[in-house]
């Protein structure tokens, strides 16, 4: 019996082991997460299908480059047929008279087909011209979606892993005071403390709860937020990586080309378009010449079967011949198109200036931060340390006699005030780099 019950044992230990696996949460690098977001954000899905009708507009715009070939068909009933006017002697009449005659079949039908061919048409093709810097422009805003995407990720990541690292310092705040509390508690029993000495560490043990359930709360929102932009069911139970020292680091600056940053590229994508605009409005002075051909078949008929013709015959008719179209005058409503095309253009190469110089100020600003937050990180972390000795040595003299709890309360204020100044120091740096990344355009590989 008893290598049955070891079996058991053994068997009950593995079942809780594999639950536990299953129930165990998703562990994600921020690069993880990042790849994940990347594959299947619904906001990248939706600029996706942007570019995807950009290039259905490169295909429109051949479509006028193409013949065009339709085909059509009729049949008419006239109840009365118009009367013509005709002159008398046309049949052998007086001349200089006229007679009445309605010339004409009640029932007529037509089929036919009609081809035409542009032969030169200067706005058709700006217009495909167009359609391609449009496509190039609809690319560009991917990769800007992209980039929005990737720092909106490590934006939330750090701010998770900033919350996980005040969440550790509050829950050692907390321990400490319900030792203290316990403590003093005991000492009470003794005759060795007071009444009001418990309170005010029971008030400081509350205090520090409520702040610790307050933080948990901040922190599944922004794991929430993680996951819609991961694209990711909110019920799905994810972890990050907590921060570690060696993540701060003052790496060098890549190589930064202001010219090279998508918001630059698309300003000239802009650009280019309007100039094509520009050139578009300016074709209107050209003329328009095309091909067009057309073939008909006739049939007549006046008894009640439409099926039926006259001499059972259908008449064909054809011709083909050539159009000219240009403009001569129209109230220089071209002539000041074009102005304000030109001043549009005008305006996108200010703005491109203007582009680049916030792109170097940018750099610029993202730099400073760094070394600025790099200095508060480092006075704040030794800032963290003094206080945690402080607060220690504050502990010891309280259970010595040698201080009063108030001390130990305004001790463990002053911890709380330089956990809350480190980790604000540590989200400022990360932030910051992230900034820079953004400013040099470096947020994608």
């Amino acid at each position: 019996m008893k290598p049955k019950k070891n079996a058991f044992g053994i068997s009950f230990v593995i079942l809780i082991s594999i639950s536990s696996m299953a129930h165990a949460q998703t562990h994600y690098t921020l690069a993880h997460c990042t790849e994940i977001a990347l594959r299947q954000s619904l906001q990248l899905k939706a600029v996706t299908l942007d570019f995807d009708k950009a290039n259905a507009g490169i295909r429109q715009a051949y479509s006028a480059l193409l013949p065009n070939i339709s085909a059509s068909g009729s049949y008419q009933y006239s109840p009365q047929i118009q009367t013509s006017i005709l002159p008398a002697s046309t049949f052998g009449g007086t001349e200089g008279t006229y007679i009445p005659a309605r010339l004409g079949i009640d029932q007529t039908k037509l089929v036919s087909a009609e081809l035409s061919q542009n032969i030169y048409n200067a706005s058709a093709k700006i217009e495909l011209k167009a359609a391609k810097v449009l496509l190039a422009g609809s690319q560009l805003q991917i990769r800007s979606s992209q980039e929005d995407l990737v720092y909106n990720v490590a934006a939330t990541y750090y701010n998770i892993q900033s919350l996980l690292k005040q969440e550790e310092l509050s829950g050692q705040s907390l321990q400490n005071t319900e030792t203290l509390l316990k403590g003093t508690s005991e000492q009470l029993r003794a005759g060795l403390a007071t009444q009001t000495d418990v309170d005010r560490l029971t008030v400081t043990r509350d205090n520090s709860k409520a702040d610790l359930e307050g933080l948990q709360n901040s922190k599944e929102k922004y794991y929430n937020l993680l996951k819609v932009l991961m694209n990711m069911p909110l019920s799905e139970s994810v972890s990050i990586d907590t921060f570690t020292e060696n993540e701060i680091s003052h790496k060098a600056d890549s190589d930064y080309d202001a010219a090279k940053k998508t918001n630059y590229l698309q300003l000239l994508q802009n650009k280019r378009i309007a100039e094509l605009e520009y050139k578009n409005i300016k074709a209107g002075y050209l003329p328009t010449v095309s091909l067009y051909a057309n073939y008909g078949l006739y049939g007549y008929n006046v008894n009640a079967n439409p099926f039926k013709n006259i001499n059972d015959k259908l008449y064909p008719a054809s011709n083909i011949g050539i159009k000219f179209k240009i403009s001569i005058f129209d109230g220089f409503n071209t002539k000041y198109q074009a102005q304000q095309k030109q001043l549009e253009i005008g305006k996108l190469d200010v703005q491109a200036t203007q582009i680049l110089q916030q792109n170097d100020k940018d750099v610029a600003n993202a730099r400073a931060d760094i070394r600025s937050n790099m200095i508060t990180y480092e006075n704040q972390k030794r800032n963290l340390a003094l206080a945690q000795k402080v607060l220690a040595d504050i502990n010891q003299q309280y259970q010595s006699g040698i201080v009063k709890v108030s001390d130990v309360i305004n001790t463990t204020s002053d911890l709380q005030s330089a956990q809350t100044k480190y980790v604000t120091a540590l989200i400022n740096i990360k932030q910051a780099e992230l900034n820079l990344k953004q400013a040099q355009g470096t947020l994608l590989p």
